[in-house]
């Protein structure tokens, strides 16, 4: 069986967008992480599906709140993406996050390039992740170039470097 550095490095060379889960605490305060394991499954009827780590407290935010926002980010986002991607006792306020709200209370980020609500469908338990099916409630298409994953690095789609430079 391949080691989990071994699968990190081949997952590395998948270039994908940037996306924040977002959800809402029980004390009702926008929650979120940074997501790249998400994709469509159907268009008819809407679904997608995210992969998140049991080990995140997002995971039980969604499963009880069974809500949540994806949110893709613009190029200009990597401070956003870095911030989320943190544990939250890590997330010490230096990220201004400008919070705007779905029409069912999912927290939107402003300035992302699209934004969908989300349903819970099905919970799936795997290894270390559930994969959570949800049903696309609303979409919203906003302009710009979104923020790229690739070799563990964020990257900006019209500069061709490392978004430290976007």
């Amino acid at each position: 069986m391949v080691s989990p550095d071994a699968l990190r490095a081949a997952m590395g060379k998948f270039a994908t967008g940037v996306a924040i889960v977002t959800t809402l605490s029980p004390d009702g305060a926008p929650h979120g992480m940074t997501a790249n394991a998400l994709t469509s499954v159907s268009l008819e009827p809407p679904l997608v599906l995210v992969c998140i780590s049991h080990l995140r407290n997002t995971y039980g935010y969604v499963q009880a709140r069974r809500r949540f926002g994806v949110n893709f980010l613009a190029q200009g986002q990597a401070d956003i993406a870095r911030y989320f991607a943190r544990d939250p006792a890590e997330r010490l306020g230096d990220v201004h996050v400008p919070w705007q709200m779905g029409g069912d209370g999912s927290p939107r980020i402003a300035g992302a390039i699209a934004f969908m609500e989300c349903l819970v469908a099905a919970l799936h338990h795997h290894g270390d992740h559930a994969i959570v099916v949800a049903q696309v409630q609303e979409a919203v298409v906003e302009g710009g170039k979104p923020l790229l994953y690739y070799e563990r690095q964020l990257w900006g789609m019209d500069s061709g470097v490392p978004a430290e430079g976007v």
